[in-house]
């Protein structure tokens, strides 16, 4: 059984609401709800929206503003990642791989 087997796959707009919140608690549980969230307040860690790092420079990034965009698109990738485990086949083609997973949840929205 794997861990995200309780939440019910999506296939339709009629279980959207208990999807959502099943696949946002788990998210929130692996620390990666901030990257689909709207939150604007920086002091609220949990929904504040995470955004992928930008250089300073464009064309000479640091090793460090190197480090945190790897680490961000990994968490990106992890979030997609649990996602689309809840996602019927029918509407993971109806998303883009491009993507990112808060664009993805906007996405599954409308």
């Amino acid at each position: 059984m794997g861990k995200y087997d309780h939440i019910i796959e999506l296939t339709g707009t009629d279980i959207y609401p208990s999807w959502q919140r099943a696949v946002e608690l788990a998210l929130a549980g692996e620390g990666l709800w901030n990257h689909c969230s709207d939150g604007t307040d920086p002091n609220d860690i949990a929904e504040y929206t995470s955004v992928m790092p930008k250089v300073t420079t464009p064309g000479q990034p640091t090793a460090t503003e190197l480090a945190s965009i790897k680490e961000w698109v990994k968490e990106d990738a992890q979030a997609k990642a649990i996602i689309s485990r809840c996602l019927s086949s029918i509407v993971q083609n109806m998303l883009g791989e491009k993507l990112m997973a808060h664009q993805q949840w906007d996405a599954l929205l409308k």
